[in-house]
């Protein structure tokens, strides 16, 4: 009974959390679009629009690990976790380059498929990218990494 109390605790302060990383995002993305709207800059959006999907995934895997040892899974860091990782941070990558590379930072075009933006406006992307990390590197074990992985 003592540890169905802990475990209800502990899951409530996650929610308590989960609502206070909400209010913190909302709060930086004000911020953001009041910058853009200033500077006509995306590339502050660019960086928030994968950061904090990024953050709200790492933050619901802790859901999901029982056991905090460190014990890789393989197949799903490499398979999943990082062509995710890649295509999250991309954009915003990619454009912070060639901005500061450019001789006319008014007039320059980034090579950025459009299929990216498409991919990339749901911020699915970043969230699982955050999830699997966690989970990739703390939750598989033998019994567990079944489950967890795609194959």
């Amino acid at each position: 009974m003592r540890q169905d109390i802990t475990t209800i605790a502990l899951k409530l302060l996650w929610v308590m959390g989960l609502l206070a990383l909400m209010l913190i995002a909302f709060q930086y993305q004000q911020i953001i679009k009041q910058d853009f709207e200033a500077t006509y800059n995306p590339l502050s959006t660019f960086w928030f629009h994968s950061i904090v999907p990024l953050l709200f995934g790492l933050y619901s895997s802790l859901l999901f690990i029982k056991n905090w040892s460190f014990k890789i899974n393989i197949p799903l860091f490499l398979g999943v976790t990082c062509p995710l990782l890649i295509l999250s941070f991309y954009s915003p990558v990619t454009y912070t380059i060639f901005l500061n590379i450019a001789p006319d930072p008014s007039s320059f075009s980034v090579p950025i498929p459009f299929w990216m933006f498409k991919i990339n406006s749901f911020e699915i992307v970043p969230i699982v990218a955050g999830l699997t990390l966690i989970v990739s590197l703390f939750g598989a074990n033998r019994q567990q990494s079944r489950h967890l992985t795609l194959y």
